[in-house]
This record gives structure tokens, C-alpha cells and sequence, in this order.
């Protein structure tokens, strides 16, 4: 009766340790993906600014055409373009937006 509780408990244990190797994989291969879709070198965001808490204003580099577009949940529009002279002084803004930081200085704006 014993040996079968361990190979129970033995046969339960590989079972999890499969099912965890195959939810890390999958995880693994989602996020290098969406990385992989994620960097475009033919698109660069150069500057945005938000207009409201959905809305915003995106200045875009693409194909060294230099796009001025708004941004809405349900569209996006082509506002004008702009000469490279323009925006020669912008850099690319990089995609990734450090929360822990503007979190911190919001807290601070907030607090004194």
C-alpha cells in the first residue's frame, strides 16, 4: 500500500513538472514573438505627447517619411507631414516606459 501512495505521489510530481516546463515554454516563445513584432526598423516613434487618458498625438518616422498621426482607440489619422528639418533635433523615444520611475515622480508632484 505504500509504494503506491509514493508512485502516486512520485507519478503526480512529474506530471506538474511537465505541465510547468510546458507553461514556461509557452511563455517563453509569446514573449520572444511579440518582441520580435515589436522592434521594426523602419519605424521609428520620435516624440508623443497624450491629449487625454486615451487620445494622443504621435510624431513617427517611417521609411524616413516623417508622420504626424492621432491616435484613438478606435482610429488612427494622418494629421500631416513634416520635413526631416522639422525634427532634426528629436530622438527616437524608446517603446519601453519606466513605470517604477514615473511612479515616483508622480508620487512626489503629489506629496510635496
Amino acid at each position: 500500500m505504500g509504494s503506491s501512495v509514493g508512485g502516486m505521489l512520485l507519478f503526480s510530481f512529474i506530471w506538474l513538472a511537465l505541465a510547468a516546463a510546458l507553461i514556461w515554454v509557452v511563455a517563453f516563445l509569446v514573449k520572444r514573438d511579440s518582441a520580435m513584432r515589436a522592434s521594426n526598423p523602419h519605424v521609428k516613434i520620435l516624440a508623443q505627447q497624450a491629449l487625454g487618458p486615451r487620445e494622443r498625438i504621435i510624431i513617427v518616422n517611417v521609411l524616413n517619411r516623417i508622420l504626424v498621426v492621432g491616435h484613438t482607440p478606435s482610429q488612427i489619422s494622418l494629421l500631416t507631414e513634416l520635413e526631416p528639418e522639422d525634427v532634426a533635433n528629436l530622438k527616437p523615444q524608446s517603446p519601453n516606459v519606466d513605470f517604477a520611475n514615473n511612479l515616483k515622480q508622480f508620487v512626489k508632484r503629489k506629496l510635496g
